[in-house]
């Protein structure tokens, strides 16, 4: 006969699950850390010394900012408002002709809708104070 599952079966099986999982993505995380040590290792002292330099001069131009901030100077020309309009203007998708005139007509009847709607509320008004007077 074949034993029936408990809970507990289940659970325990679930949990062994997880843990089979945690071990094979440890394993692929310490092969990952592996190729980066070795990539790394193969990198020559040339490019380390180009990326500490780079840093170096991000820093110095970081501190360059501070210092001239804080003195209330500008550090460098800002754009002007017109050129940021501009930026800003060539970043919009304008809508095609066929979409404007669709939206355009969209708009009109649904004034057109309101006009009537407040037009027969207000002769509906009159209506009833024609009857009351």
């Amino acid at each position: 006969m074949a034993k029936k599952k408990t809970i507990k079966d289940v659970d325990e099986e679930k949990i062994t699950k997880k843990k089979a999982k945690v071990k094979q993505d440890e394993v692929v995380d310490e092969k990952e850390n592996k190729k980066i040590k070795k990539a790394l290792k193969d990198d020559s002292n040339d490019s380390k010394d180009d990326e500490y330099e780079e840093v170096l001069e991000y820093e110095e131009e970081t501190d360059e900012d501070y210092s001239v901030a804080k003195k209330g100077k500008k550090a460098k020309k800002k754009e002007g408002y017109f050129d940021l309009i501009g930026k800003e203007l060539k970043k919009v998708v304008w809508p095609k002709f066929s979409e404007i005139i669709k939206y355009s007509l969209a708009v009109i009847i649904f004034c057109v809708l309101l006009c009537l709607f407040f037009e027969g509320i207000n002769l509906l008004a009159a209506f009833i104070k024609e009857l009351f007077s």
